[in-house]
């Protein structure tokens, strides 16, 4: 992560509408709970946020990750991979051009981090990347405070990785969570040191021909249904 965030503080309405942080009061108070009390039943998290009331309506926000990971080869002197995860939402440039954003999708260690196990592994798509200042971080966390992992992303899941038998790429789908009568994406905030690396989707075409609305700016939006690629690098052919 870089020094200093590329925003120095963007509010909770910014981040929703410009980055597509839809849910990051929720999924951030989900956290806090989560991390205060770590013994407790889902539901018993759930009751506790009802209590969380945050002391910030902006965060700093950074637009890059980047990740040094080992190659798979028995050579101690490889060196490591460099991986790189964008996290910006459009711009406009000084000749009035609009830039599209760019929201990666990662590979996530949804365990211990001991076990290079696929099932250990899920796939998200990462919205926003920020920090907590320390006065905040220790209000909300009390003496746990220096436990927390200093950067933070709100990610949105894919289903889990089901490989294919014909292709070896892992088919997955957007997670949506039913709420009364809407659907919306299920996310998450997680420790940046959560993501393992970035990885590569493929939307599934069918057999019919590719929907005429679908570009490379908007395809993780239109698209439902994609198949991630472990064959982008050394290091995610390993994990997957």
């Amino acid at each position: 992560m870089t020094k200093h965030p590329s925003m120095p503080a963007v509010s909770f309405d910014n981040l929703a509408i410009q980055y597509g942080a839809d849910d990051i009061i929720n999924a951030l108070v989900g956290f806090v709970a989560q991390i205060t009390n770590p013994q407790s039943s889902r539901q018993q998290i759930a009751i506790a946020g009802m209590q969380i009331h945050l002391p910030m309506t902006s965060v700093p926000v950074f637009h890059r990750i980047c990740i040094s990971n080992p190659t798979h080869h028995e050579y101690s002197d490889t060196p490591n991979l460099l991986d790189a995860v964008h996290i910006q939402p459009a711009r406009v440039d000084s000749r009035g051009q609009t830039t599209a954003g760019r929201f990666d999708t990662v590979l996530v260690d949804i365990g211990n981090g001991l076990s290079s196990d696929v099932s250990n592994l899920r796939v998200a798509q990462v919205r926003v990347v920020f920090s907590l200042k320390d006065h905040h971080c220790e209000r909300l966390f009390g003496k746990l405070h220096t436990e927390v992992a200093t950067h933070l992303a709100y990610v949105q899941w894919f289903s889990k990785v089901m490989p294919s038998s014909q292709h070896r790429l892992y088919k997955l789908k957007r997670c949506y969570i039913r709420d009364a009568d809407t659907n919306y994406r299920g996310a998450e905030v997680i420790p940046v040191n959560k993501i393992r690396c970035s990885i590569q989707l493929f939307p599934q075409f069918g057999s019919g021909t590719a929907p005429r609305q679908w570009t490379p700016d908007n395809i993780l939006e239109e698209c439902e249904t994609f198949y991630a690629n472990p064959f982008t690098s050394d290091y995610t052919y390993g994990l997957l």
